[in-house]
């Protein structure tokens, strides 16, 4: 739940690169942890960008424990949270890291069935690391 207390920029900083190591580490659950610090204190255009990342980076988490229902439930709500921000955003472009997404999810979400829990991998070929254009606290 938001509040209406801004995070100090070095500690948004802190937790949005933080969340970027995790993530490009194949750590999902904790990417997602350590951006809904931010997200909490987080207002307008960035809050919605943070809960983005929160739910693409359960989306991989659900993905990685075998739960096709929750892979698409989260596909079907992240993208929305990035519509309307420019295609480069708090040094992220946002096209490109979408379609990373879809790349990784596209053996699940083509499916015309959805298997039972257990039943599908991730395909560790399709992950891929977040790197930013620019760091966007330098500004």
């Amino acid at each position: 739940m938001p509040t209406d207390h801004p995070l100090p920029p070095d500690e948004e900083r802190r937790l949005y690169l933080e969340g970027i190591r995790l993530f490009n580490h194949r750590e999902f659950f904790d990417a997602h942890e350590a951006w809904e610090e931010i997200w909490t204190y987080a207002a307008g255009q960035r809050q919605r960008f943070y809960q983005g990342l929160i739910q693409c980076a359960v989306a991989l988490e659900h993905y990685r424990r075998s739960n096709p229902r929750g892979v698409v439930s989260l596909h079907r709500t992240y993208p929305p949270k990035f519509a309307g921000l420019p295609d480069l955003f708090m040094g992220l472009h946002i096209p490109d890291f979408l379609s990373r997404m879809e790349h990784v999810l596209a053996p699940v979400l083509q499916l015309k069935t959805l298997p039972e829990k257990g039943a599908i991998q991730i395909d560790p070929a399709r992950l891929f690391t977040i790197a930013l254009q620019h760091d966007p606290f330098a500004e």
